[in-house]
Formats: structure tokens, C-alpha cells, sequence
């Protein structure tokens, strides 16, 4: 094949990684400048219709119930809160006017969404401020003066303990997600700029394979996690918040995106390998102007991608530019005497035959 065959070759490839690079690109901007791609949310809490009507009744109150009324009471809850990459963005619900940016918090690497402290559970009363009345001349605000300052008894009074260990686990792994998609957004990059060598050797198609390989595992690695923790996560507390009316739900968009970027990434790194067996890119081995072509009058049988005498050519003997007659086999070599044709009435006809006899040998 030519190069523009292995141009095209390398272009399948490359065209897959690029839209694997789209992909990951929509989930490293949302929630960026001005709640860019508001979409592309990993998860999304919707406080619009919360109820803890509950908490008027103490027979039935838990921690959970007198912080989310503190924190209702307060204004401190906004109606929509969506956790990106990067950050969180708060969203105030209208029915005329739907749902409106408030909020953006600043981007920061590795983040973690303390859903404690971000929507107040943490605080005692509509101030926030320390004050533990008694049960007697409050006694909601009495029992919520009772949480404590130790933020794992905290969370375990608030979420219970299968929503403990899911937002533990959050916590904990989200960095390493962070740090995975950072690393699969920057291989993906590297596999785009080294294609460029991938054009010309397949040397530099076996490099890039590698670094495509590479970033398809890491790839995989960051939207597998995380899909599993975000699934965990949205799972607990829609089972915590859905007596509130409060309403979790997984961020589709970014999980539709996440597994296209793997699926176009691994497309890529088949299409990168298959480029390192085929499309070697050397031109048309029988034209004429590939070294001499096919054909060749060298003794040596040099034809079509000579290296050091090493032809595949068809030799073809030399024949000093012209035809070259052969000796007559009757006359030996005395023809230069006589010439090589002999007249036909030199031999005696055959008995029995007619016509005249051939003295020519019939090959």
C-alpha cells in the first residue's frame, strides 16, 4: 500500500480516539465556568419538595429528621444540587421560570461533595450558632442540639449505617477516581499527537497501540469506578431521602458519555494494532518507478525494492540490444564459409515421399 492508503488506515484510529477525547471532555468541563454543561452531572439531589412535617411528631423524630428542618428553616438547603468532576452547582426550581444557576462552587482536584456540610446537617439551630436549648423550653431543637461534633457519629446518626459505609466509600475513592480520569484525559491526548508517526512507520503505530492501550485500561478503570460509586451512592441515599420526598437520581448524560469515550477508546487501540500488521505504506511494487519496476535487465535479477542485491526481481539475460542468431546445427561452425542456409536441392529427396525434405529442427 502507499502512503495515502496508510493515511487512511491510520485515520479509522485516530478519528475514535478523537471522539473518545470529545467524551471525556464533557465530563472534565461540566460545572465549570457559569455551570458549563449543567447536564453532565454525575449525581443529582433534589431538595424542591422536601417534607419533615415528621419532625413536629417526637415520637417519630430521628437526627436526620430535626437537621433537614433546621436546615429548611434556615434557607440553607437550594432546591437542586449537582455533583460534576470538579465541583458542585446549586440550582433554585421555578415553575415558570424552571430550574436557574444559583451556585458554582470552585473547581478543586480530587473534589469530594461533604453532603454534611454543604447542606447543613451539621448545624444546631437556624443561626448555626452553638446554642443547646433544653428539651423543656424546646424540645426539637433540644434533640438536634444533641448531635455531636465527631463527623463519623455524625454521619452515622444521619445516614444510618448502610448510608455511612456508601458515603465513606464516596470518600474515599473518589481522589483515585479524579486522578483516574485526569490520567486516561492526558493518554488520549498523547495518543492523538503521536499518531502523526503512526503515518509514516509502523513503528511509530506500534508506539502509539501502546500508548491507546494504555489509556483504554485507565479509561476503563475511571468510568467503571466511577459508575459503581455514584450507583452506591445514589442507591443509599434515595433510600434515606425518599421518606423527605427529597428525590436522588444518577446523572445519566455523564454515564452515557463515560462508557462511549471507553467504547471509542478501545475501538481506537484495535484499529492502532491493526495498523502495526497492515498498512505497511511502501507504494506499488510493479510500477515502473519504484526502483526499476518489476522488470529489470540487471544480471543480479534486481526488481521492485532492491536492498543490497537482495532482488525479487524476474531476471532477464542481456542480449546486446539485438537478435542474435543461432548456429546452424548441420554445418557446425563452418557457416561463415558457407552461410547457414542450405539450399534444398543439395539433398536427395526421400523414396516414397514428395516434396521436399526440412532440414530444419522443429522446437
Amino acid at each position: 500500500m502507499g502512503k495515502g492508503a496508510r493515511a487512511a488506515c491510520i485515520a479509522v484510529p485516530w478519528l475514535a480516539t478523537v471522539a473518545s477525547l470529545i467524551c471525556l471532555l464533557l465530563i472534565e468541563l461540566a460545572g465549570w465556568n457559569k455551570g458549563t454543561l449543567p447536564s453532565y452531572y454525575f449525581m443529582k439531589v433534589d431538595f424542591t419538595n422536601l417534607d419533615v412535617s415528621q419532625a413536629s411528631d417526637l415520637a417519630n423524630t430521628t437526627t436526620l429528621t430535626i437537621a433537614l428542618q433546621q436546615a429548611q428553616q434556615s434557607d440553607a438547603l437550594e432546591d437542586i444540587y449537582k455533583i460534576h468532576l470538579w465541583n458542585y452547582c446549586e440550582e433554585s426550581s421555578d415553575d415558570s421560570n424552571g430550574d436557574t444557576l444559583a451556585y458554582c462552587s470552585d473547581r478543586k482536584a480530587g473534589f469530594v461533595f461533604n453532603l454534611v456540610d454543604i447542606w447543613h446537617l451539621n448545624e444546631t439551630t437556624a443561626a448555626g450558632t452553638p446554642h443547646r436549648p433544653s428539651e423543656i423550653e424546646n424540645p426539637v431543637a433540644a434533640a438536634a442540639g444533641r448531635l455531636q461534633d465527631n463527623a463519623e457519629v455524625l454521619e452515622q446518626e444521619l445516614l444510618g449505617d448502610s448510608g455511612k459505609n456508601a458515603y465513606e466509600a464516596y470518600k474515599k475513592v473518589a481522589r483515585a477516581m479524579f486522578a483516574l480520569y485526569a490520567i486516561s484525559f492526558w493518554t488520549t491526548v498523547a495518543t492523538i499527537v503521536l499518531a502523526v508517526f503512526a503515518i509514516f512507520s509502523r513503528l511509530g503505530s506500534f508506539l502509539t497501540w501502546i500508548v491507546s492501550l494504555a489509556s483504554s485500561v485507565i479509561t476503563l478503570a475511571a468510568v467503571a469506578t466511577s459508575t459503581a460509586l455514584y450507583i452506591a451512592l445514589t442507591v443509599s441515599l434515595r433510600g434515606i431521602f425518599d421518606p423527605y420526598n427529597v428525590h436522588v437520581q444518577l446523572g445519566r448524560n455523564a454515564m452515557t458519555v463515560s462508557w462511549l469515550s471507553v467504547v471509542f477508546s478501545w475501538f481506537a487501540t484495535l484499529f492502532w494494532l491493526f495498523s502495526v500488521c497492515c498498512c505497511s505504506g511502501r507504494s506499488n511494487p510493479h510500477h515502473r518507478s519504484n526502483k526499476g519496476g518489476l522488470w529489470t535487465a540487471e544480471p543480479k535479477g534486481q526488481g521492485y525494492g532492491d536492498f543490497g542485491g537482495r532482488g525479487r526481481g524476474i531476471p532477464v539475460a542481456k542480449t546486446g540490444g539485438g537478435y542474435e542468431r543461432v548456429a546452424s546445427p548441420y554445418l557446425g561452425h563452418a557457416e561463415n564459409e558457407r552461410g547457414d542456409r542450405v539450399p534444398l536441392t543439395d539433398y536427395p529427396q526421400q523414396t516414397g515421399r514428395s516434396g521436399a525434405y526440412e532440414p530444419y529442427r522443429n522446437t
